[in-house]
């Protein structure tokens, strides 16, 4: 033991000043990710009240060429356990070309509380994709609180009580998280995705800093939205989930961001691994679109990650005692966030990804950068949508 003490003492000896410089940009992240795990705590677990119901809600779902997952997604929203009377299903067919129109058609007859809309029959409100489809719904939506999720989502049964639970009249999103059934190395590798993704919001807003509220788990107050004059004047191309904290924020509403089993939606995970790197492409691009303030940060985040990866590859060549330094830390603490969120979210096989998160995500922050340097096209797979940013 000592001697190994020794060789890594001398390791560090040697080091030279662009070592040393790489050794503390990765070791930030380290100690990021402690702040941010520690901070994801601070959020509440929420509780059910023993008081009936009397708050009128919307649930909103737009979707296309979703005929394989929205009849999972309309079961467990239909399946909440929330009086049928207060709750108004909005089922949207947002240009579908497969059975999506049929499906919804078919539930909006047998419930009554369900109703269905489909894009091609609607006047043209100048938006595109999902926030085509959102748009329309908030169109028809009653209720005070509108739930949004995604067709290929599955809502826990509690979602609305667990949701509504504690909150404040200055309260005017309310975001829960997410996790994704891991069917498949795309699936392993999207839930241990998301897992990281979501830690960043979590962990911001148990400082009280939210950052955003992802799109398939978000509660916005109707009245912001109506008085915001809707996503149709709102100013943004890909991401409808920051366009509607943007509102909520133009009000001068807080958000409450909530870390519990119960406020949790479930994901099927995308087709393939092209959908899945278009999708991330799509969430960076959607944050840097957003504003000055996403913007920078996601650039700095981006090319320190790019920095920090290309060490992570590297460094063993260089200095190995430096690189192990960085091995043996970097992975206790993504056990322990993955530890917490696998506890408060009630999931089985979380940490064993680990191993994923290790290659998944150097990986990811090096394809980044330059695939924006050679395309800037955003594609949404299997809707046939694209933007290309000049």
């Amino acid at each position: 033991m000592q001697e190994f003490i020794d060789w890594l003492l001398y390791g560090y000896s040697i080091a030279t000043w662009y070592e040393w410089v790489f050794l503390i940009s990765t070791s930030l992240y380290v100690f990021l990710i402690l702040f941010l795990t520690i901070g994801s705590l601070f959020n509440p677990k929420t509780t059910e009240s023993s008081e009936a119901p009397i708050t009128k809600v919307t649930v909103l779902v737009s979707g296309r060429n979703e005929e394989r997952d929205f009849p999972d997604c309309i079961d467990s929203i239909l399946n909440l356990d929330y009086p049928k009377d207060l709750i108004q299903i909005v089922l949207v067919d947002d240009l579908s070309t497969d059975k999506t129109r049929e499906i919804i058609d078919e539930y909006a007859r047998n419930h009554s509380n369900v109703v269905a809309l489909h894009t091609k029959d609607l006047p043209d409100n100048g938006l595109e994709a999902k926030g085509r489809g959102i748009a329309h719904g908030f169109g028809v939506a009653t209720g005070e609180w509108v739930f949004i999720t995604d067709a290929d989502a599955s809502v826990h049964p509690k979602w609305i009580k667990h949701s509504l639970q504690g909150v404040k009249e200055t309260d005017g999103i309310i975001g829960g998280a997410l996790v994704v059934n891991p069917v498949g190395i795309v699936g392993k590798i999207e839930r241990i995705s998301w897992a990281f993704v979501q830690l960043f919001n979590l962990g911001l807003a148990g400082y009280g800093v939210p950052f955003a509220c992802v799109g398939p788990n978000i509660i916005i107050r109707r009245s912001i939205y109506e008085k915001a004059g809707g996503l149709e004047n709102a100013n943004f191309s890909i991401a409808e989930d920051l366009a509607l904290m943007e509102m909520n924020a133009d009000a001068r509403y807080k958000v409450r961001t909530l870390f519990s089993e119960e406020t949790t939606v479930t994901l099927k995970p995308v087709p393939s691994f092209r959908h899945l790197i278009s999708q991330q492409r799509r969430w960076f691009r959607g944050g840097i679109d957003q504003g000055k303030d996403f913007f920078w940060i996601l650039w700095i985040a981006f090319t320190w990650g790019f920095s920090a990866a290309t060490w992570y590859w590297f460094a063993w060549l260089l200095n190995p005692q430096l690189y192990i330094s960085l091995v043996i830390f970097k992975p206790l603490i993504e056990v322990a966030f993955l530890s917490i969120q696998k506890k408060r979210l009630n999931v089985k096989k979380y940490v064993r990804y680990m191993i994923i998160l290790q290659v998944y995500l150097p990986l990811v922050f090096q394809v980044f950068i330059p695939s924006f340097l050679f395309t800037k096209k955003i594609k949404w797979m299997g809707d046939n949508y694209s933007i290309d940013f000049k």
